[in-house]
C-alpha cells in the first residue's frame, strides 16, 4: 500500500460518533479497544485518540443553523448500516481474544472469506464496528505493505462508507475532497481505498447477511437526515477550504456558521453521507491548529 499523502490543505479526518452515554462509551473505547482519551470538552464532548485517527464522541440533538434538516441519534437500527469504523489488525486470533477478554461482545467468532478474515462487534451504543485481518499477500492491507507511517500496535482505523456507485464516490473523495486511491479491489474496484490526510476511506457496495453479520445489512443511508455517526474533518482554514470544495463541486448545506467554540459547515457526500467540515477557533480548544496532534497517537 501506498504511502499516506501529506495532509491537503492542513486537515485532519476523525469520526464522530453519538452516544446516549458518553462515559459509558469513553469507557468501550479506552478500556475495551486501548484507546486514549486525548480532549474533554464541555458537554461531555470527549475525543479519543485510536490508532492513526480519533474518534470524536458526544450526545445528539435536533437540527441546527448549520444542519438545518439533519437530526443526530443513536443508531435507529443497528441492523441497517450505512458507514462504520473498519479496524484493520495484524494478529485478529490476537484482538478477538484480547478485546472479548476486557468485555468485547463480538457478533461471531473470526470468519475466514475470500480476501481476509474478519468479525464484528458493537459498542454500547449500537454502533458496529468491523475487525478485519487481510489473508490475501496482494490485499489491500497485507501487514507487511502497511505504510511506514503506521503506528505502532497492530491497528489501524479506517471508515467504511457504503455506495451505490463506487467509481462515483471514488471522485468525489479524490477530485473533490483531495484525497488519493491506495488500492482497488477485485474484480471492479469493490472496495476502493481512499487516503485522505491521516487515515483511509474504504469504499464499497452494500449487501445484505454474512456469516459474521448474520442480522446486519450494509446499504446507502435510508433517511439522510437521520445521523448517528459521520467522518468530521478538521480544518485550519475553513473559508479556504469552503472556497475550494465549491469550486470543485461540493454543495454544502450552508455557508460556514460561527459557533461558542468553532465556525462549521457540513456536506453530503453522493450517497448522502453527511460530513461536518470545521475550524475551532477557541485558543484553548480541541482542534486550534497550534495545537494539533501528531499523527502518532498510540
Amino acid at each position: 500500500m501506498a504511502e499516506l499523502p501529506p495532509p491537503p490543505e492542513g486537515i485532519v479526518l476523525t469520526h464522530f460518533i453519538v452516544s446516549d452515554d458518553v462515559e459509558r462509551s469513553r469507557r468501550f473505547y479506552t478500556e475495551v479497544l486501548g484507546g486514549r482519551v486525548a480532549f474533554s470538552g464541555p458537554g461531555g464532548l470527549t475525543y479519543v485518540a485510536l490508532s492513526d485517527s480519533w474518534v470524536i464522541i458526544n450526545v445528539g440533538g435536533g437540527p441546527t443553523d448549520d444542519k438545518p434538516t439533519v437530526t443526530l441519534e443513536t443508531p435507529r437500527d443497528p441492523d441497517r448500516v450505512s458507514s462504520f469504523l473498519n479496524i484493520r489488525v495484524k494478529d485478529i486470533a490476537a484482538v478477538h481474544a484480547e478485546w472479548s477478554a476486557r468485555g468485547a461482545e463480538f457478533l461471531t467468532a473470526p470468519k475466514q472469506h475470500q480476501y481476509e478474515i474478519r468479525c464484528y462487534i458493537r459498542d454500547p451504543d449500537g454502533h458496529i464496528i468491523e475487525v478485519g485481518q487481510t489473508t490475501d499477500p496482494e490485499g489491500d492491507w497485507t501487514p507487511a505493505h502497511w505504510p511506514s507511517s503506521t503506528p505502532l500496535g497492530g491497528l489501524v482505523l479506517t471508515r467504511f462508507i457504503g455506495s451505490e456507485d463506487v467509481e462515483r464516490s471514488r471522485r468525489f473523495y479524490t477530485e473533490v475532497i483531495g484525497g488519493r486511491v491506495v488500492f482497488s479491489g477485485k474484480p471492479s474496484g469493490e472496495p476502493t481505498n481512499v487516503a485522505l490526510s491521516n487515515s483511509w476511506i474504504v469504499i464499497s457496495v452494500g449487501g445484505g447477511p454474512t456469516d459474521d453479520k448474520p442480522t446486519v445489512t450494509l446499504e446507502t443511508p435510508r433517511d439522510p437526515d437521520r445521523v448517528s455517526s459521520f467522518l468530521n474533518i478538521r480544518v485550519k482554514d475553513i473559508a479556504a477550504v469552503h472556497a475550494e470544495w465549491s469550486a470543485r463541486g461540493a454543495e454544502f448545506l450552508t455557508p460556514p456558521k460561527q459557533h461558542q467554540y468553532e465556525i462549521r459547515c457540513y456536506i453530503r457526500d453522493p450517497d448522502g453521507h453527511i460530513i461536518e467540515v470545521g475550524q475551532t477557533t477557541d485558543p484553548e480548544g480541541d482542534w486550534t491548529p497550534a495545537h494539533w496532534p501528531s499523527q502518532q497517537t498510540t
